[in-house]
C-alpha cells in the first residue's frame, strides 16, 4: 500500500484529534510543525477544510505519532485496511471457514491479552481435527485486515517453507512498501516492517496447520524465525503433537503461549458450525 494513498478522518476519529490536542495543550499550527505536515493538512483531519480526496497516508502517520495514537483512532480502521485485500489463493479458504463462524471469543481474548502483556511472541492454538483451528485463523484474518496470513494446504501443495516466504514476503512488500526488500529473508522482512510500526501498531502473522507442513530439512518448521523485533507477532494453528513432532524452538526472551482447544470442549461444541 502505498503512503501517498489517500485517507479521511471519520467522525470519532475528528472528535479524538479535538480532545488530543486540547489535552495536550497544541494549537493546529504546533501539530503541524511536529508533525511535518502543512496546517491545511491538520485542518482537513479535523474538518474545518473541505476535503473531498482525504490526506496522504503518511501524513496520518506523523500527527497520530506526535500525538502517541494509533492511525485507525483518527482514520476508521476499515477504510485504513481498505486496499488491503485478502491473498487471492486464499480468499476462497477464508470466505468459506467464516461464512458460519460464530463464538470462540475465549480465544480471541486470550490471544489478545497475550499481544498486550508481550512485546512479541508466537501463540499457538492446539486442537484435533474439526476442532475450528482453520476457522479461528480465518476469523482472525477477517476481523483483522492488517494481519499477514498463510494457509497450509496438503491437498494443494501450498504446505513448502518456499511458498511460505513467498507468499508471506508478497505480502509484506505490499502492505509496507518494501519494494527494496524483494530477495530478503524472513527476518529482515520482520526487523523492517517492525521499524515501520507506527504507534500503537503491531504486525501479526497467522499460520494455520503447521502439522501439515511439507520439510524435510531440520530446523524450525517453515524457517520460523528464532527471535522476534518488538511488536512483531504470529498465530500458529496445529493439531496436537508430541516433543519430537514439535519442531519449534525460539529463544528463551522470545514469550510463547498455547491454547489447547480440547481444554475447552464445551466451548468449543457451543461455537461450532
Amino acid at each position: 500500500m502505498l503512503e501517498s494513498s489517500k485517507v479521511k478522518a471519520s467522525q470519532d476519529g475528528k472528535a479524538e484529534l479535538r480532545k488530543v490536542l486540547k489535552e495536550r495543550k497544541l494549537t493546529q499550527d504546533e501539530l503541524a510543525r511536529k508533525a511535518s505536515v502543512s496546517v491545511d493538512t491538520v485542518r482537513r483531519l479535523l474538518g474545518t477544510k473541505d476535503c473531498p480526496n482525504g490526506v496522504e497516508r503518511w501524513a496520518v502517520k506523523n500527527i497520530a505519532k506526535v500525538l502517541n495514537l494509533q492511525p485507525i483512532k483518527i482514520v476508521d480502521p476499515k477504510d485504513w485496511y481498505r486496499q488491503q485485500q485478502l491473498p487471492p489463493e486464499f480468499e476462497l479458504l477464508i470466505k468459506e471457514k467464516t461464512k458460519l463462524f460464530c463464538g470462540r471469543k475465549f480465544v480471541f481474548d486470550t490471544i489478545e491479552n497475550f499481544f498486550q502483556n508481550n512485546p512479541n511472541g508466537y501463540f499457538t492454538v492446539v486442537g484435533d481435527a474439526g476442532m475450528g483451528k482453520s476457522a479461528i485463523a480465518a476469523q482472525y484474518i477477517v476481523e483483522h485486515h492488517e494481519a499477514i496470513c498463510f494457509f497450509n494446504i496438503r491437498a494443494e501443495g501450498m504446505n513448502r517453507q518456499d511458498l511460505f516466504l513467498k507468499k508471506v514476503r508478497q505480502q509484506l512488500i505490499e502492505r509496507y512498501n518494501l519494494q527494496t526488500a524483494v530477495d530478503a529473508d524472513l527476518s529482515t522482512l520482520l526487523t523492517k516492517v517492525s521499524e515501520k510500526l507506527s504507534t500503537g501498531e503491531r504486525l501479526v502473522i497467522v499460520v494455520d496447520a503447521l502439522d501439515e507442513v511439507d520439510q524435510e530439512s531440520s530446523g524450525n518448521l517453515l524457517f520460523l524465525p528464532y527471535i522476534l523485533p518488538e511488536r512483531v507477532y504470529f498465530i500458529l494453528t496445529r493439531r496436537p503433537y508430541n516433543q519430537d513432532e514439535k519442531r519449534l524452538h525460539f529463544s528463551p526472551t522470545i514469550p510463547t503461549q498455547e491454547l489447547d482447544l480440547r481444554q475447552y470442549s464445551n466451548e468449543s461444541n457451543q461455537d461450532v458450525k
